[in-house]
């Protein structure tokens, strides 16, 4: 009873009192707040490559080609035809090699040797007074070789030309294509020298790391050396285009200097004959003729010669020169003239006639 009369009372007094009946609070379903951003994981990371520069092959940070063990094989390439063990049958072929070999030693000269045999040369060529060659080494890129020799003067061509013209024997066997293994004693008295005996005498440059001007045979350049030796060897010739006297150059003065030299005294002029087809006609060795050399050649039977005037009047009379037999009734240079002009007028007239007239006088 008195827990109930209690209640009662505070209820009065509240009630008494005037005060509002206290609310309880309202829970909202809010939602929660995000969490807090993660930081970043910084990642070593290589920065981007910079923009290709224009000409520019491959990316900077792609790796460089590696050098092979052994060098790349090459198809078809230019390799020494004398085998190992061999000895070179020409002089100037021998030559060659000993000035290579007093230039190279230890591994550039075994290695260079190598390559020659292999045929590790792509291209091998003597153009402009130079040879250019491409070897194919370890790396996959093949180096350029350049090689060349000191070319001649103007005044020296021209004092070689002479002493060559004046021998007999050097110009047959020069005009021939042949050169005779003696014609340096055509060059010493001149202070020049026609093939190299000293390695300083060969400039060479090469495109591989491994060559310097202090030590500039590399097995490149060796390489280049050796199929040069045996191309001068097969084709002596090269050594004058070399020496900055081409092939036709030489054999043309040749020809017009022999032909000066049997004119004889005086102002006459001599006539050089170029035939198409013959003059350009690459000769045969003298040696390799001389059974021959009597004989007709072939396809006379279709050879055409048209009987017109020469261009020069007596010219084998010129050549000749002066008569020795200054004695007689008539001059014989004279005499001959006159016979050489009555029967080139003769043969002319002969031609010219029609075929039926000189029927009818077969037949009268």
């Amino acid at each position: 009873m008195s827990e109930q009369t209690d209640n009662t009372q505070e209820q009065t007094a509240g009630e008494g009192s005037g005060s509002a009946p206290k609310k309880k609070p309202q829970i909202r379903n809010t939602p929660p707040p995000p969490p807090p951003p993660a930081t970043p994981k910084i990642r070593n990371t290589p920065p981007p490559p910079p923009p290709k520069r224009q000409g520019e092959s491959r990316p900077y940070y792609r790796s460089l080609p590696k050098a092979s063990v052994n060098p790349r094989r090459v198809r078809g390439g230019v390799k020494l035809k004398t085998k190992e063990g061999e000895t070179p049958e020409s002089w100037i072929t021998q030559r060659i090699n000993r000035v290579i070999e007093d230039a190279a030693t230890g591994e550039p000269a075994r290695e260079g040797l190598e390559y020659a045999r292999q045929g590790q040369t792509k291209r091998f060529e003597v153009e402009g007074g130079e040879v250019k060659a491409v070897v194919q080494g370890r790396m996959p890129k093949a180096y350029l070789v350049d090689m060349t020799l000191q070319s001649f003067s103007s005044k020296a061509r021209d004092e070689l030309i002479k002493v060559m013209s004046d021998q007999a024997l050097y110009a047959a066997k020069l005009l021939a294509g042949e050169v005779p293994s003696n014609i340096e004693d055509l060059f010493a008295p001149l202070g020049l020298k026609l093939y190299p005996t000293e390695p300083s005498e060969i400039r060479v440059s090469c495109t591989c790391a491994d060559w310097s001007s202090e030590k500039p045979w590399c097995k490149h350049a060796v390489c280049s050396g050796m199929l040069l030796g045996e191309l001068l060897g097969s084709d002596p010739f090269t050594i004058f285009d070399l020496r900055g006297i081409g092939r036709e150059e030489l054999l043309d003065r040749l020809r017009d200097q022999r032909a000066l030299a049997g004119q004889g005294p005086g102002s006459s002029v001599v006539y050089q004959a170029h035939v198409p087809g013959a003059s350009d006609t690459k000769p045969v060795p003298l040696e390799e003729a001389i059974d021959e050399y009597w004989e007709v050649g072939r396809g006379l039977e279709t050879l055409e010669t048209p009987i017109t005037r020469p261009d020069a009047s007596h010219v084998l009379l010129r050549r000749l020169g002066p008569s020795p037999f200054t004695e007689g009734r008539f001059p014989l240079m004279g005499l001959l003239a006159t016979c050489y002009e009555l029967i080139s007028e003769q043969a002319a007239e002969s031609r010219e006639l029609p075929e039926s007239d000189s029927d009818d006088e077969d037949d009268g």
